[in-house]
């Protein structure tokens, strides 16, 4: 007897037997063969492997059912439900919009659909992947789908339904098929290996799960892959094996590395990992998750959330603890990158290595910095002073530091200024010791910006890896339309402003505040641009040194 893939043998026949995750889409369907509310045409959109094709031949068979009566599902019992289940029926067409995706298929469709169903009430037409299509095959379908005869359905399933013409999308209901949770394909892992009289390890399929990205499909096919392997009870590490993936163990001894800033043994096992065929894409979003899996235990212990073992936690913790929150928010930033490089080029580990390597030293390049960086704030600052003081005094700049504290005092001369300025010209008098001084709020010119944890949640709904960059910086305040959001790490700054990220706050700052509001993206304590102090500035600072106010000298007091 020919054998059967697993996954062909349990695609689902029904929609109340063994569909999973889709309940919304099952309720409507089901209603809409209930009160006989079918319409001629639909879109069903999602990943792959999550039921689209499925539900699409479930509902041509319930359509064409010849003993359905008032139940909305299928018999799979008679003539037309068994036909249309061995793929010869007259009346379901499935068509791969891949191979048949010209003018001339779309024509010679739009011919058969005049005709009659042979067997069933209904002729429905399953095209696969629709936006395969060419825009010329759309538009000859259009007329089709718009006013098609009453025995034809039209059901299209696509991956991308973005690249579905909005003509088209607006004839048909569209079903939002969701990626499967884990949890979801893990429950019915265990009951495919049940029913088939097999044994396998309840964390071999979480593992399999989790690592199969919400589709049905691919988690039976490597469930059925690793069975095969296992010769026996389905573990853990034959699922590893089978995917390629290292073991949790490989993954402490690495963050081990990191904390103990050991970059040598963080190679090695890099090195390893490649020597034995691993693939580095894959691992690398492995350490990414499981830097994401250390954060999380420093905040909590849900299973379903942390994927450890009781026996690994322990030692993750403290990993978690040494390295800190920045630490590990910059390493699943960089093993992300690092594995799109890694897919990208042909360098094999070191994208990898660099990553790891930018991991350790940037950090402590940032603790070494942070005092050299003060000091030469207030060396600027001292400089800048003294050079307000000379600009008022008509004197060279006095010695700032220890030298200084030996001289006496230099004060600001009271009285009429010694060189008349010209008419109309501001000029500097002193105030009295009890005049307030200017607000600095006030000073720099910058509204306050007041809802900047808003911001940083929307951005970590649209994507976590840029809402880890962004809580990087301090928002300024705002200049007119712009929003100043000052860095402090050249590679913090460098990223955000990637024309992708930048794009993102830029929508969520709109969606948070109802304005368009523009991200400027500044490195350091003055920004990246400094020529932006310019005069008005130097006179600001130098009210807010001496205490000062501005007078207008009068023509006729010259």
């Amino acid at each position: 007897m020919e054998y059967l893939s697993l996954y062909r043998k349990w695609r689902p026949q029904s929609f109340t037997e063994g569909f999973v995750g889709q309940e919304h889409v099952v309720r409507t369907l089901r209603n809409a063969l209930l009160y006989n509310k079918v319409a001629h045409a639909y879109l069903f959109t999602g990943p792959r492997g999550t039921g689209k094709t499925s539900a699409a031949k479930i509902l041509a068979k319930a359509v064409n059912c010849t003993a359905r009566g008032e139940s909305p599902d299928p018999c799979n019992q008679c003539p037309s439900c068994q036909r249309i289940n061995d793929g010869v029926s007259l009346d379901v067409l499935e068509i791969d919009g891949a191979s048949n995706r010209g003018i001339d298929e779309v024509r010679d469709l739009r011919e058969k659909v005049k005709f009659a169903p042979v067997e069933g009430n209904y002729k429905v037409y399953i095209i696969d992947e629709v936006h395969m299509l060419t825009t010329e095959a759309f538009n000859a379908l259009l007329k089709t789908l718009e006013e098609p005869p009453p025995h034809v359905i039209f059901i299209f399933a696509t991956t991308e339904s973005h690249k579905v013409p909005a003509t088209i999308l607006s004839r048909c209901q569209k079903f939002d098929f969701k990626r499967l949770t884990s949890q979801e394909i893990s429950g019915h892992l265990a009951r495919v290996v049940e029913a088939e009289g097999l044994t396998a390890e309840e964390e071999a399929l979480r593992l399999i799960g989790r690592e199969t990205d919400g589709g049905m499909r691919d988690a039976i096919g490597l469930l059925e892959q690793g069975l095969a392997y296992a010769e026996g009870k389905l573990t853990a590490a034959d699922v590893r094996t089978v995917m390629g993936l290292v073991e949790t163990e490989t993954l402490l001894t690495l963050g081990e590395a990191a904390a103990a800033s050991d970059p040598a043994a963080g190679f090695r096992l890099i090195q390893k990992a490649s020597e034995e065929g691993k693939d580095l894409p894959l691992f690398a979003r492995q350490i990414a998750g499981f830097f994401r899996d250390l954060l999380l235990l420093l905040w909590t212990e849900t299973a379903d959330q942390v994927h450890f073992s009781p026996a690994e936690k322990e030692a993750a913790r403290t990993i978690a603890e040494r390295l800190g929150v920045a630490n590990l928010k910059r390493g699943v930033a960089l093993f992300l990158d690092a594995g799109s490089a890694a897919r990208r080029g042909t360098e094999g580990s070191l994208p990898l290595e660099m990553a790891f390597l930018r991991l350790l030293t940037e950090a402590d390049t940032a603790q070494a910095t942070a005092p050299d960086q003060l000091v030469q704030k207030v060396a600027a600052l001292e400089q800048r002073l003294a050079q307000l003081e000379a600009a008022l005094e008509n004197r060279p700049p006095a010695p700032r530091g220890p030298a200084a504290k030996a001289a006496p005092a230099s004060t600001v001369k009271k009285g009429p200024a010694v060189a008349t300025p010209p008419a109309s010209t501001p000029a500097v008098t002193p105030s009295s010791a009890s005049t307030p001084a200017q607000p600095p709020a006030a000073s720099t010119g910058l509204q306050p910006f007041d809802r900047w944890e808003e911001v940083l949640e929307g951005v970590k709904q649209r994507k976590r890896t840029v809402e880890a960059l962004l809580r990087e910086g301090t928002p300024v305040g705002l200049r007119g339309n712009q929003l100043l959001i000052r860095f402090t790490l050249e590679f913090h700054w460098e990223k955000i402003r990637e024309v992708e990220y930048t794009r993102l706050v830029t929508e969520v700052l709109q969606e948070v505040t109802g304005q368009k509001l523009i991200p400027q993206f500044i490195l350091g304590e003055a920004g990246n641009n400094p020529a932006e102090e310019n005069s008005s500035d130097l006179l600001r600072k130098t009210l807010e040194l001496f205490g000062g106010e501005v007078t207008e000298i009068k023509e006729e007091d010259r």
